[in-house]
């Protein structure tokens, strides 16, 4: 079912600062060029790492960006998957519980979000560009 990690992002509370942190400090390159609420951090071998500000991530997952206590701070990771709502069934089989069904994001990558159980999200997707890994 799993094909690959997609991506991670770390959720924040303060994307300014994350933003700062991994620029200034760490010394990595990163684009905040695209949205207000999310940030491209470019790191060799990861095919995608993100900053998320929680309320960005609380309207994506909950469809109310005022639903931050629901988010909790800290990564988040997506997995990979041939079909989003294959997999979304096959989850649900299993038991997991999920906060969102089969669904595209404004970004073209179709996702369903769980939690896991230290209540960090976790999501399954069909990301177009991330479909293949380059060596």
């Amino acid at each position: 079912m799993i094909r690959h990690v997609a991506g991670i992002a770390e959720i924040v509370d303060d994307l300014e600062a994350a933003v700062s942190f991994y620029r200034d400090h760490l010394g990595l390159e990163v684009d905040d060029s695209a949205s207000a609420d999310y940030a491209s951090v470019k790191i060799p071998g990861v095919i995608h790492f993100g900053l998320w500000s929680r309320q960005a991530a609380a309207e994506a997952t909950f469809g109310d960006r005022g639903a931050v206590d629901r988010v909790a701070l800290g990564l988040t990771i997506e997995f990979e998957v041939d079909e989003v709502p294959a997999a979304f069934q096959a989850l649900e089989s299993r038991g997991v519980k999920l906060l969102h069904g089969p669904k595209t994001e404004p970004w073209g990558q179709t996702t369903a979000r769980f939690a896991l159980p230290s209540g960090a999200l976790c999501g399954i997707a069909e990301t177009p560009w991330a479909r293949r890994i380059d060596d």
